[in-house]
């Protein structure tokens, strides 16, 4: 993938993260499908293209994503005012939420496909990341808040990302190294 394209997608997921958590839900999914619209025409260019492994991929992401996000949710590591709660203990993330989870699994194939190559740089960069993105996001976010003690909430967050980057790096290696390798 060329410079360009790699900084087209940087950018455009940048936008994305600050579009899915100040501008809510239906401004997000709005982005979320125009960045997938975009992603989607962007890999027809390529000979090499697999619309099924693509949309596995993002599949696979964003259900980790849903999971990972609903456990912190139903755990009250981060609480959301709107959450929709199902049989009583289990509350969904918002919507907004879950379209950044899509424009990350884009992210991850694009212009962060780097971190698939050192997982140890991986993990210990994570350890940093993470909470920060968290950290950012509840506080320009007015619906979203971390439990106190920030830090074990911050934390344990963490180590779901952990054990989610771990699948997503097996996943990519026995499963997705085509799709990650062309173009």
């Amino acid at each position: 993938m060329s410079i360009t394209r790699k900084l087209f997608y940087a950018i455009a997921f940048q936008a994305g993260w600050f579009f899915c958590i100040l501008a809510g839900n239906w401004i997000s999914l709005a982005y979320a499908v125009i960045f997938l619209t975009i992603h989607f025409w962007l890999l027809a260019q390529d000979r090499y293209f697999s619309l099924r492994k693509e949309i596995y991929w993002i599949g696979i992401v964003a259900i980790g994503g849903l999971i990972l996000e609903t456990i912190s949710f139903s755990a009250a590591f981060l609480l959301y005012g709107e959450s929709a709660i199902l049989f009583e203990y289990l509350a969904l993330p918002p919507l907004w939420l879950l379209n950044l989870w899509i424009i990350f699994a884009i992210a991850l194939r694009t212009c962060l496909s780097f971190i698939f190559y050192n997982p140890k740089i991986t993990y210990l960069s994570a350890c940093l990341c993470i909470p920060l993105n968290y950290y950012a996001g509840a506080k320009l976010n007015n619906h979203v808040n971390i439990s106190e003690p920030y830090t074990l909430s911050l934390a344990t967050i963490t180590l779901m990302w952990l054990i989610l980057l771990r699948v997503l790096i097996h996943l990519k290696r026995h499963y997705f190294e085509d799709i990650f390798n062309a173009g």
